[in-house]
């Protein structure tokens, strides 16, 4: 997926998030604090994220990996049962964690030879992910509390809100623009 498209759909994801935190805000201020022990979320991520792995590794060509390639897909099924029983404590925080290491593999292969400088942009956003998603992964009450303070007043959340919506606009004006 070419660079523009990838910051079309961030952007995209920004907006819709930013303008749902503005237009109903108490309704999206109750489903963020319940998302870290919705168990229903936590296995529907917690999935994608194991099968994204899987594929990822999978697809990756290193030697030592090559003869157990045919394991691989089983080993990653398997996994996911048993992060539901395991994980199950703030598993959407895990999961959410899990997949924000995996959206850049993809998007920083795509932004390493493309000429313009404003891929750094989504450079820097990418490397932003991966950080907020290891330590969800290691620290998944961290997520909780980012969401209890982001929430705290009907004003922050709102401001929170409109940061979304502008990150949006200028991702999607860079894919139009310049990338």
């Amino acid at each position: 997926m070419p660079l523009s498209c990838w910051s079309y759909l961030l952007g995209a994801i920004c907006l819709l998030s930013g303008g749902f935190v503005l237009a109903k805000s108490s309704v999206a201020s109750r489903l963020v604090n319940a998302l870290p022990r919705h168990a229903v979320s936590g296995y529907v991520l917690s999935t994608i994220a194991w099968v994204w792995a899987g594929y990822a590794v999978y697809t990756l060509d290193i030697d030592f990996l090559n003869p157990y390639k045919h394991i691989v897909l089983f080993a990653f099924m398997v996994c996911i049962p048993l992060t539901w029983f395991w994980l199950d404590n703030l598993l959407p925080c895990r999961a959410l964690g899990g997949i924000l290491t995996l959206v850049p593999y993809e998007l920083l292969h795509v932004a390493r030879v493309h000429p313009s400088p404003w891929r750094r942009v989504l450079v820097t956003l990418a490397y932003i992910a991966i950080i907020k998603g290891m330590i969800f992964l290691l620290y998944p009450w961290k997520m909780r509390q980012w969401i209890v303070w982001g929430t705290a007043t009907p004003v922050r959340f709102r401001a929170l809100g409109v940061l979304y919506l502008a990150l949006g606009a200028l991702l999607i004006a860079l894919g139009a623009a310049v990338l």
